[in-house]
């Protein structure tokens, strides 16, 4: 056996309560705090009585994923919006040339924010793209999905249906 030297007992347990700490994006206090209002003029977590669920996605010009989710996006929009899911799509691009010229590429028919300097991102510790949130009537973050891929619709269709129902 290697002798090593002593861990000190703090580092430990700094180690063991950065483990427990909830994300960011787990803290209702957080959600809260975002202040964006999407392109229908309501804010991202919208207080409307018809909302039963929010689905945030950030997405950015160069994701080539976030190409691929508009789609799929607008489908489950047109089927789950009178069900009262509302998907709201945060662009992070630092130039809003670079996000309108996406925007024109693959329109959306939901509502979308721009947040250029990625505050809202920064506040929820978002570090991949695209990620999506599913937010509860209640504020709960129901999934955290990161990335996206064409076989992740069927499940997470049947999770967005699973949270309006």
């Amino acid at each position: 056996m290697t002798d090593l030297p002593p861990i000190p007992r703090r580092s430990c347990v700094q180690a063991i309560l950065l483990a427990m700490a909830a994300p960011a994006w787990a803290q209702p206090q957080k959600l809260a705090e975002i202040a964006l209002a999407a392109s229908d003029g309501l804010p991202v977590l919208a207080d409307a009585n018809k909302v039963r669920a929010t689905y945030i996605d950030f997405w950015a010009s160069w994701c080539t994923p976030c190409k691929l989710s508009f789609p799929w996006m607008n489908d489950v929009h047109e089927q789950l919006a009178p069900r009262g899911l509302r998907i709201v799509a945060i662009g992070l691009d630092k130039k809003e040339a670079d996000a309108r010229k996406f925007l024109a590429a693959h329109p959306a028919r939901f509502p979308v924010a721009l947040d250029p300097a990625a505050e809202t991102a920064k506040l929820l510790a978002i570090q991949a793209m695209p990620t999506s949130l599913v937010i509860g009537a209640d504020r709960s973050v129901q999934l955290v999905h990161r990335g996206f891929r064409l076989e992740d619709r069927e499940a997470l269709e049947a999770k967005l249906r699973a949270a309006v129902a």
